[in-house]
């Protein structure tokens, strides 16, 4: 799984960009709208996400703003964000990258809980770094991955 973003508008040409690209690996690959304008969900049966991610980055595209590998997901409240570490090895440094869609007041709380796990595993937020931990929240789900900046 993916996430795709590109600006409000543009979702349709976003969709065709990215399903084009991936669609030479996986015909069966579903990229789909969500309630919240220039973001789209990207779905293969055939490709992990590594292969997806990698895929997707290979092309250059005119309309597509980020691409966000999902290696975990789960539902907010559980405790999906205590598979992080399984992402990252001890004295990595690591771009923090989280956003909050549709859940008010959520952003401080996470970052902070995200900041403890970090440091608790010996990974360091590093603002420069060229590796970004992507911490993405949709409603209620979370959708976790690790990837180029």
């Amino acid at each position: 799984m993916l996430i795709v973003t590109c600006r409000a508008g543009n979702e349709g040409w976003c969709e065709e960009e990215v399903g084009n690209t991936l669609f030479r690996k996986d015909p069966d690959v579903v990229v789909a709208r969500t309630k919240y304008p220039g973001l789209l969900l990207v779905y293969s049966s055939k490709l992990s996400p590594e292969e997806a991610y990698r895929a997707a980055l290979a092309s250059e595209y005119g309309f597509v703003t980020r691409i966000i590998p999902v290696q975990i997901r789960g539902e907010l409240g559980t405790r999906v964000l205590n598979s992080i570490p399984s992402l990252l090895e001890r004295g990595e440094r690591v771009k923090l990258k989280l956003r909050v869609r549709g859940v008010r007041g959520m952003s401080k709380h996470l970052w902070r809980e995200l900041r403890r796990i970090l440091e608790e595993h010996g990974v360091e937020h590093d603002p420069s770094s060229q590796t970004c931990l992507y911490v993405e929240v949709i409603d209620s789900e979370v959708f976790i991955g690790k990837g180029r900046c």
